[in-house]
Parts: C-alpha cells; structure tokens; sequence
C-alpha cells in the first residue's frame, strides 16, 4: 500500500477508517472539557496523522487530545467502541469511549501479524469478521477480543494473484457479501469483480459472483464499507480500477439483487467512460470516487476524483495535496452524477462526508485557497457554506451512534 492505496489517500488513508492504531491509552484523558463528541474523525498535519473524537461545535478543540498513528490504519465505531486496526504491525485494539465519547481505556486487542486486516463485519455483540490482505477472514468475539476461527478463501484465489483479499463488504438479511480483490501488488486489484455470498450463521461459502464489466469490487482502505451500498432491494458494488495502477481496468459499479449470487446482467455504470459534468469532466477520463455516505433511496455523495480533467500529476506524496476532488451527488439506480457548489478538496480530505438526519451533508474540506475545514450542503436550496476552520486536514466524520 505504499503507493496507490497508501499514496492516493496517503494520508488519509490511514483514516480510511478513522480513528487509527494504538498509542497511549490515556492521551485522551489530556483535556479537560466536558462536552460531548458526535463523531470520530482522523486530521492529517504534514505527513502524520491524528485520530480522535470530536464536535462540530467545538473545533477549535480538534487535535487536543488525539493519538498520532501510522499511515495504514482504520476504525470502526461498534457498540459504544472504537476498533482500531494498524495495518503496520498488525494490530486490532477495541477501545471504550467515556461518558462524553473521548476515547477510554483498552478493552482488548488481537495480534495478526502479517495478515493486514482492516474490515470489521460486526454479526452481532459477540461474533464478527475481520477481512483484509490475506487469504481468510478471521472470526472472532469482539466483546472478548478473541479469535474463535476462521473461513479459508484460498482456493478461490487468482493463479496470478498473492492474495485473495476480502476487502469491502455489508451484511444483509444474513448474508455477508464481501468483494476479493485478487492482489497482484499492494495497489493493484484483479481485472474482474468478485463478491463472495457468505451464510454468517452457518460461516459458509455460498457462492462468488463474478463479471468482468468492471474490475475488482470494493477496495483495502475503506474500512467504513462504504464502496458497498444497499439501496432498494440492491446491493450497489464498486470499482475504483486501482486508481488507475493497472491500465486497462474498468471502473464503475454493479449491483447484486438481495438474496441472490449473481450480478444484475442489465446493470452496469462505467464512470469513467459515460460521466460528463460541465467545466468537471467529460467522458472518457479516468477518474474514481471515493467511499459512499449513503442518504435516502439509492443517493449516496462522494468525492469524485479528476486529476487528469485539472492535468495534475501524481509523482510525489506531495501531489496528493492538490485540490482535485470535486463533491457530487449520485444516484446509483438512475445513473446520474452532479456536481455540488463545495470547493474542490485534496485526496486527504475526500473521505469525510456525512448525512445528517435532517438531509443536509457535512463535508471535509482541505482547499489550496481558502484553508481547511467542514462544509455543510443543504439539497433543498442546492447551497453549501463552511461552518468550521481547521488548520490541519480534515479527513473522515464517523457519527458516534
């Protein structure tokens, strides 16, 4: 991952989850407000990243009692629990969260060296998957933070593949549908999608689906499973074609009928071939999107990604500062794609998109211009406008409920 899926969202991949990898328990005792936090969040300053909890109304405050961590890591929010994954070192860590969600003590934690696990399917209190480059997906109790077994995926692994690579996935009426990635490298994915159909209770393979309309499904830095959107009696799979570390791939989405174990053979969107946005992208650029934050019906917003729309090149860690993700709505039945009045943002900060309650959408934002911060987009006037400064980048907005 030392490259795309490190460098693309470098940094802020290591937020890919959020909340990132172990330090000291009690750095999050440091300060002393009181208030309560409403999400987890990772901010990026110079090529570190910080992970902790935090309110919309209180920023001036963000980074005060952080825990730095490396560039690879993720976290899941789970039952009052932030699970912390270091991919570096192979380390899974549950952590409480006290009475006002800063992080609390260790409960727990797994050590799979090697095994580079950074998806958390929760089944229930006491049974979950752990998935990630490796060629299995660990069960284990997160409650207890103990591995009970495991449910070996090797032989459906690719002749030219090093590893099968559970990555991206969602449970659904039971069933856990899950994309393999088929790593030929650490950042470039198989040239067909994947999705494993997996019974939770029975811990049994089903089935995998395969097509070869657009890459490999799902991706190893979006521990959120956001790449995977249910929606309408759906499951919506897809691919970012490597970003473009393996030339020729596909990108686009899929989908999967619930309860079924084949792709929908009417359904296909290749973003990079049919979108055109004005004065965004036109046609046949590549480009990808990042992870999904899911709003009503098959809506979800992203950040859309088109650097060689802007000619901007990726050669150096430097570049992913550049501002070249653009906010977009999408919907994922109807094939449509709009832009949003948000500033243009860099790779570190286009995994931070939220949908509140009320419809509106927060949005990390890291501009060349105007300096970090939150947006919030209101869909009914079509407006946005920045609520919150920040002087380091902001990156993922996990809500804590």
């Amino acid at each position: 991952m030392k490259s795309k899926i490190v460098k693309t969202f470098a940094v802020a991949l290591a937020s890919v989850g959020l909340l990132a990898a172990c330090s000291d328990d009690s750095s999050s005792s440091a300060s002393d407000d009181n208030y309560k936090r409403e999400f987890a969040t990772a901010i990026a300053a110079g090529n570190s990243i910080f992970i902790g909890t935090m309110s919309l109304e209180h920023t001036e405050d963000i980074g005060d009692d952080f825990i730095e961590v490396g560039t690879r890591s993720g976290v899941i929010y789970y039952n009052r629990s932030l699970f912390i994954t270091d991919l570096d070192v192979g380390l899974i860590t549950r952590y409480a969260l006290d009475e006002n969600n800063k992080i609390g003590a260790k409960q727990g934690e797994i050590a799979l060296p090697g095994a580079w696990t950074n998806h958390i399917f929760f089944v229930n209190e006491e049974k979950a998957y752990l998935a990630g480059m490796s060629d299995s997906l660990v069960i284990f109790n997160p409650k207890k933070m103990k591995v009970t077994g495991s449910i070996n995926l090797s032989k459906y692994k690719d002749k030219d593949a090093f590893a099968v690579s559970p990555g991206t996935g969602i449970i659904v009426d039971g069933l856990l549908y899950v994309g393999l990635l088929q790593n030929v490298s650490d950042y470039e994915t198989g040239y067909t999608a994947q999705v494993a159909i997996i019974d939770v209770k029975k811990d049994k393979v089903l089935g995998v689906a395969k097509d070869d309309r657009v890459a490999a499904v799902g991706s190893l830095d979006d521990s959120q499973n956001e790449a995977f959107v249910e929606a309408d009696g759906y499951i919506y799979v897809y691919s970012n074609a490597s970003w473009s570390y393996a030339p020729g791939q596909k990108d686009g989405f899929l989908r999967i009928k619930v309860g079924e174990k084949e792709f929908d053979k009417d359904y296909v969107w290749n973003v990079s071939d049919e979108v055109s946005i004005k004065d965004v992208t036109k046609k046949g650029v590549f480009k990808y999107l990042s992870p999904f934050a899911k709003a009503d019906g098959s809506t979800v917003y992203a950040y859309l990604n088109v650097m060689n729309d802007l000619n901007k090149s990726w050669d150096s860690q430097e570049d992913y500062y550049n501002a070249t993700c653009k906010a977009v709505k999408i919907d994922l039945a109807k094939k449509k794609m709009e832009a949003l009045p948000v500033p243009y943002t860099s790779a570190y900060a286009s995994y931070g998109k939220y949908v509140e309650e009320d419809g509106n959408v927060l949005f990390a934002v890291a501009t060349e211009k105007d300096g970090n911060g939150y947006y919030r987009y209101n869909p009914k006037k079509d407006k946005a406008e920045k609520i919150a400064s920040l002087k380091p980048i902001p990156m993922w907005i996990v809500p804590l409920k």
